[in-house]
């Protein structure tokens, strides 16, 4: 369990861009905040805060994917739109759908990999 301190220091660590910032913002130098980060258990908490917020932020993308490529694909497809607008849209559009479909097979090639492996051992 961490100190009232520590958390703090933990917090400020998640939401400030620099220790500098976050040892700041949690009224400790920047030399207690290092050997905080020394410590196995604050480690330990920041990890699992950190993933957890990875988490938190990639969910929150990936639900705004789709209203976000409506409105893409609604500019794409509006013949009223500059051309440069509805290109960029485009673009856009085109970007994401191969980003997408090299992860989903990198994905699938990863999966049946590790189904391989499993099935020989």
């Amino acid at each position: 369990m961490l100190t009232g301190k520590k958390r703090k220091a933990l917090e400020a660590l998640l939401t400030h861009s620099t220790r500098r910032a976050a040892a700041q913002a949690a009224g400790i130098d920047e030399k207690t905040l290092r050997s905080y980060l020394e410590d196995e258990d604050f480690l330990t908490e920041y990890r699992r805060a950190f993933t957890a917020l990875i988490e938190e932020t990639t969910r929150a993308a990936q639900m705004a994917l789709s209203p976000a490529l409506a409105t893409l694909r609604s500019i794409c497809e509006d013949t009223e739109a500059p051309a440069m607008a509805r290109i960029s849209a485009a673009r856009c559009i085109l970007d994401v759908g191969m980003k997408l479909t090299e992860q989903n097979d990198i994905i699938m090639r990863l999966e049946a990999l590790e189904d391989a492996n499993r099935a020989n051992h």
